[in-house]
């Protein structure tokens, strides 16, 4: 009864086997090729100006949530100095309400402007005639950010 399990498993673990050796890994640069320094310069000034707009982008998103908080924080307090049970319970909803609806907001201005970055980026990086390798390594990233 073993034999019979351990068959097809060592079938199974030959034929993968098999398969890794005859998939041949492409080198996007062959090892004679070196780049020019215009082009190097070129992607260089691509990177720097999507990095600079990310760190933008981000630094924004950061400073509107916390503007957000300090405003939910602040309608929160007003509502405990309403008079009637009503108006406090509707002033408390509205100021969650503000609040989850600048979140969204900010996340989707995020979302864009991020994007736009990536766009930009990709479209500086064709002017530089040097994309496949940067297409098939940089933007690793672009969906962890």
């Amino acid at each position: 009864m073993k034999k019979l399990f351990a068959l097809p498993v060592i079938g199974l673990i030959l034929g993968a086997v098999a398969i890794a050796t005859e998939i041949k890994t492409t080198d996007f640069i062959s090892a004679g090729q070196e780049l020019s320094a215009p082009t190097i310069a070129c992607i260089k000034t691509a990177i720097e100006k999507r990095e600079t707009t990310m760190f933008s982008v981000y630094s924004l998103y950061q400073n509107n949530n916390l503007t957000a908080l300090t405003t939910r924080k602040i309608s929160l307090l007003a509502a405990f100095d309403t008079t009637t049970k009503s108006e406090m319970k509707s002033a408390i909803s509205t100021a969650w309400k503000v609040y989850k609806k600048s979140l969204s907001e900010h996340t989707s201005i995020l979302h864009k402007s991020r994007n736009l970055a990536w766009s930009t980026f990709n479209d500086d990086v064709k002017i530089c005639k040097w994309t496949l390798l940067l297409q098939n390594i940089d933007n690793s990233s672009v969906r962890s950010e």
